[in-house]
């Protein structure tokens, strides 16, 4: 048959024209990629629950076919989302799925670059916490006591369970440092855990609260009570019915936190061991670390001592009396 002649080079020549007609089509109409970045949507969330994307909340697309169609393409066109309708508390491995155009479909390959989302269901929980200020640094006015107040003093936690129960305390730290006068500013707490580490995957409301922050002028001195120190009390049966010390009083002067913890000056200690009379003893007082005492440096403690008066023993009851022999009976004579 004459169609078997020369088979090979027939052969060989229709492959070349096959290749020729691809390389010429490739040329022509080359086929490319995009790569899109999506957001992942999550449809039919179950109420009062929060949902979680272990595996990140976007998902890149690569759009593959003819040049022409696929630069025609937009990041817009592509939706990506995950169907919570089956999903169980917990974790659950569910499958992204995509939507574009339908004249897409047969001319253009779109696959997500991870078939499924690995999603964490969980209750949500809501607690109201109070908040507290933590002011640092030193203002530019001295001696004086800084308070801060936040407006509201609480705020509402919400979001997974297992996340609003890591929170301890809801903190602002507020830097005093150069602070000429009364401040009121914007501010967001954080929320912390019994570590003090952030608590991010949370919701708070309201988000910022208002923070007013006074300078209070406070005096530099101060006149706080004496109170003598008496250690060893006199040797028994002696003991202590009366003291008195002077002066009463002494003025302090230092910076006004110091003076704000401080509401009496002791004596050093005083020894009664071998005290068994009335005495008058002088002692140094006890400034604590950075207060001046102004004035006086010690003090007189006067004591009177009195000797306990011991009870008497009772009388020792007398022993009972003999009874007397009876008589011996008189002989009559014979």
């Amino acid at each position: 048959m004459r169609w078997r002649e020369n088979l090979l080079e027939k052969i060989g020549a229709l492959v070349t024209a096959v290749l020729l007609a691809l390389y010429v089509q490739s040329q022509l109409h080359p086929v490319i990629e995009r790569v899109y970045d999506a957001p992942i949507e999550l449809l039919n969330a179950p109420p009062n629950h929060e949902v979680r994307l272990e595996t990140g909340s976007r998902v890149r697309v690569t759009v593959r076919g003819v040049k022409e169609q696929v630069e025609q393409t937009r990041a817009e066109q592509i939706r990506a989302y995950v169907d919570l309708s089956n999903a169980q508390p917990g974790e659950n491995r569910l499958p992204i799925r995509l939507e574009y155009p339908t004249e897409w479909r047969g001319a253009l390959t779109i696959e997500p670059s991870r078939p499924t989302a690995r999603v964490n269901l969980e209750p949500r929980l809501s607690r109201q916490l109070p908040v507290r200020v933590n002011l640092t640094g030193i203002p530019e006015l001295q001696e004086v006591l800084a308070e801060a107040i936040p407006e509201p003093a609480t705020v509402r936690i919400t979001g997974a369970a297992s996340q609003v129960r890591r929170v301890r305390t809801v903190q602002i730290t507020f830097d005093m440092t150069g602070l000429q006068g009364d401040l009121e500013t914007e501010s967001a707490p954080t929320p912390l855990d019994e570590n003090g580490a952030p608590v991010l995957n949370v919701q708070m409301t309201p988000a910022e609260v208002r923070l007013k922050v006074r300078l209070i002028p406070q005096p530099t001195s101060k006149t706080v009570p004496v109170s003598p120190r008496l250690e060893d009390l006199p040797p028994f049966p002696y003991r202590v019915i009366w003291f008195s010390v002077e002066p009463v009083s002494v003025q302090l002067r230092g910076s006004p936190r110091q003076l704000a913890q401080i509401n009496v000056i002791e004596t050093a200690p005083i020894s009664l061991r071998e005290k068994t009379r009335d005495a008058e003893i002088r002692v140094p007082l006890r400034a604590p670390m950075g207060v001046q005492i102004v004035g006086a440096k010690e003090a007189l403690v006067r004591v009177r001592i009195q000797r306990e008066q011991q009870p008497e023993p009772p009388p020792r009851p007398k022993p009972p009396a003999e009874p007397d022999e009876p008589a011996a009976p008189k002989e009559e004579p014979t």
